[in-house]
C-alpha cells in the first residue's frame, strides 16, 4: 500500500487536490475485489449447506460440491459446524469424500477427538482409518489425544488401550500409512509391537496385493518390526543363508558380475548388476516377487567373510544395505536365479544385516 501511495503522488503531482481522492478511491477499487453481500440469511444457508452434506447424491455430487465451494467465503463456520455434526450423527457414511475438500484444522480435531474418545467402537474401524490418517497428516494438532494415549503408555510405562480388533486394525492401518515425518515413524515403531497380530495381519495382505509400492513399504515393515513372514523372512529360508568363508570355492572363482567399490557411502541404495553369464535352457523360470526384505542368521559373518543369498531373480537389483560395512556382488545361480553375496569389509565381525532389495532396469 505504501508503494502505491508513493506511486499515485508521483503521478499526480500538479493535480489539484480535489481530484485527488477521486484517483485515490478509483486505485484501490481496482486492487481490492469487494466480497458481495451473504447470498442467505445464516438459518437459510445453514439448511442449504446440512442438505448437501447429508444428501450425497452421486448424480449431482459435484455440482453440490462446487456451490459448497462458493459459500465457504461467507459461511465457513457453518460449513464446519456442520461437518462436525454429520460425523457426529448419521450421516458419516458420506463424509470420507468431502473431508480432503472442506476439513480444517477445526473439523479435523472434532472429528479425531469424537472418533478417539467418544466413539472408538462405531468408527475406529478400517473403514474410516483413511480418512482419519490423513486428517492427523494434515493437521497434526488433530492427532494429539491419538498419540497421547498410545505414546504416553509406551515411553511412561503405563497400560496401552484395551482394543477391539477391529479398532486395533484400524490405529495399525493409520500408523503404517502414516507419512515419515516428524516423530510418526518412531511412535510407530513401539506402539505396533503392543497389536502384533492386526498389524502383521495388514503387511501380509499388502504385501500381496497389487500396489507394489505398498507390498515393498510392507516388506520393509515387516524387517523393522522383526515380523516372520512365510515367504519374506522365514526360518526355512534362513537354513540356506549360511556364511561362506573368504577362501570358499565361490570365494575363490574370482569376481562374477559387478562388485561395488569398497568407498561407497553405506546405508544408500545401491545398483548390483547382473553378471553376463549363460543359463541353461533346462532352468526353470523365476516366479517369485521383484522385490523384498533379506535377513542374515547363523554365525557372525567374519572380516572379508562372505554370506550368500540364493535363489534371486536375474536383472540388475537395487539393495539398501541398512548402512552396513558390506560390498555386494550377483553371481549366476540356480534354476533360472542368481546369487547375492556379501561381502564383510569391515574390521570385526557382523552379527546382523538386513537388505531390502528389487528389480530395477
Amino acid at each position: 500500500m505504501n508503494l502505491l501511495n508513493r506511486t499515485i503522488r508521483t503521478a499526480c503531482r500538479g493535480i489539484p487536490s480535489a481530484f485527488l481522492l477521486v484517483i485515490v478511491s478509483v486505485a484501490v477499487r481496482a486492487q481490492f475485489k469487494e466480497t458481495p453481500p451473504a447470498p442467505y440469511p445464516p438459518a437459510v444457508a445453514r439448511q442449504k449447506i446440512r442438505t448437501m452434506i447429508e444428501s450425497g447424491d452421486p448424480d449431482n455430487g459435484q455440482q453440490a460440491a462446487e456451490t459448497l465451494s462458493g459459500l465457504l467465503v461467507w459461511y465457513r463456520d457453518i460449513v464446519d459446524d456442520e461437518l462436525i455434526a454429520a460425523w457426529k450423527g448419521d450421516h458419516r457414511a458420506k463424509l470420507p469424500a468431502l473431508m480432503p475438500l472442506y476439513a480444517d484444522s477445526r473439523v479435523a480435531s472434532a472429528i479425531v477427538e469424537f472418533s478417539w474418545r467418544e466413539q472408538r467402537a462405531s468408527t475406529f474401524n478400517l473403514t474410516y482409518a483413511p480418512m482419519l490418517g490423513d486428517l492427523m497428516a494434515r493437521y497434526p494438532n488433530a492427532a494429539d489425544p491419538f498419540i497421547r494415549d498410545l505414546a504416553g503408555p509406551v515411553t511412561g510405562g503405563g497400560q496401552m488401550p484395551d482394543l477391539s480388533p477391529s479398532e486395533a486394525d484400524a490405529v495399525c492401518r493409520i500408523l503404517l500409512d502414516m507419512p515419515d515425518t516428524g516423530d510418526w515413524k518412531k511412535m510407530a515403531l513401539q506402539v505396533l509391537p503392543h497389536y502384533r497380530s492386526a498389524a502383521q495381519s495388514l503387511l501380509v495382505q499388502d504385501l500381496r496385493g497389487n500396489d507394489k509400492e505398498k507390498s515393498y513399504r510392507a516388506q520393509v515393515w515387516l524387517a523393522e518390526l522383526s515380523l516372520n513372514v512365510p515367504g519374506v523372512t522365514s526360518e526355512e529360508d534362513d537354513q540356506h543363508r549360511k556364511p561362506i568363508p573368504r577362501t570358499s570355492a565361490a570365494a575363490g572363482s574370482g569376481p562374477i558380475g559387478n562388485q561395488m567399490p569398497t568407498d561407497t557411502l553405506p546405508g544408500r541404495p545401491h545398483i548390483v548388476e547382473q553378471p553376463s553369464a549363460p543359463f541353461t535352457s533346462s532352468d526353470a523360470p523365476y516366479s517369485a516377487p521383484g522385490s523384498g526384505t533379506l535377513k542374515c542368521s547363523g554365525d557372525p559373518v567374519p572380516p572379508d567373510g562372505q554370506y550368500v543369498f540364493p535363489g534371486m531373480p536375474l536383472g540388475n537389483l537395487q539393495i539398501d544395505l541398512d548402512g552396513k560395512p558390506w560390498d555386494a556382488r550377483l553371481a549366476p545361480g540356480k534354476g533360472g536365479t542368481q546369487d547375492l553375496i556379501l561381502i564383510n569389509r569391515s574390521s570385526s565381525a557382523q552379527k546382523r544385516c538386513i537388505v531390502r532389495w528389487r528389480v530395477v532396469p
